[in-house]
């Protein structure tokens, strides 16, 4: 029987084995409980309308426009509840549009481990999580071509505000996991200043 102080997740994915697999881990001493289970968002939203849930793990494999749309839903219905995104892709592209959909957290799938059970610790708390590799490609991408000293031109026409010493050194802190106790202390307004810094499409050069 899980501990009433534990943290209750509800975990989205259209995986049977690979939810069964986390609720053998989470069971080992984390802390978690997986307290529900759900195929696709509809039936995630159900579940939160009839148990407490502090904790909602989207991952995005086989659904990806649905859970983009899901987590500020769940976030307006819910707003005690956090968001957690696992991302199987470790693109820019990809991990910007994880970004957008407005999370609490954002990970990349891998092997079990510690790193899950932080991530779930440290958004329940209230600190937005940021696994360190999505870190490193994001400074890979403010590093890029893309971004010479004059800037980049937005839709809007404005140029996005560059990171100051500290937030860069923040985000290199997080890419190498160099933070106290490992958690980096993130904030929602700083989460919002990195997506300014998403690669344009071709299609976004031409507005």
């Amino acid at each position: 029987m899980p501990n009433s102080d534990s943290i209750q997740v509800l975990a989205i994915d259209s995986d049977e084995a690979r939810r069964r697999v986390l609720k053998q881990f989470l069971a080992a001493g984390s802390g978690v409980n997986l307290a529900g289970e759900a195929d696709d968002g509809a039936e995630a939203l159900a579940k939160l309308n009839e148990s407490k849930i502090d904790v909602v793990l989207v991952d995005l494999a086989g659904h990806d426009d649905d859970a983009m749309k899901l987590a500020p839903r769940i976030k307006e219905m819910h707003p005690g509840v956090r968001v957690l995104i696992i991302t199987a892709s470790d693109t820019p592209d990809d991990i910007f549009a994880a970004m957008d959909a407005g999370a609490d957290g954002y990970l990349l799938r891998g092997p079990l481990s510690q790193d899950l059970v932080m991530a779930i610790s440290s958004v329940r708390l209230g600190t937005v999580w940021l696994d360190p590799r999505i870190a490193r490609q994001v400074l890979d991408v403010m590093a890029s071509a893309a971004y010479s000293e004059k800037g980049r031109i937005l839709p809007t026409g404005l140029l996005p505000m560059p990171l100051m010493p500290d937030e860069r050194e923040l985000l290199n802190q997080v890419a190498g996991s160099n933070c106290v106790d490992g958690v980096c202390m993130i904030d929602a307004d700083f989460m919002k200043k990195l997506k300014r810094f998403a690669p344009r499409t071709p299609q976004d050069s031409s507005h």
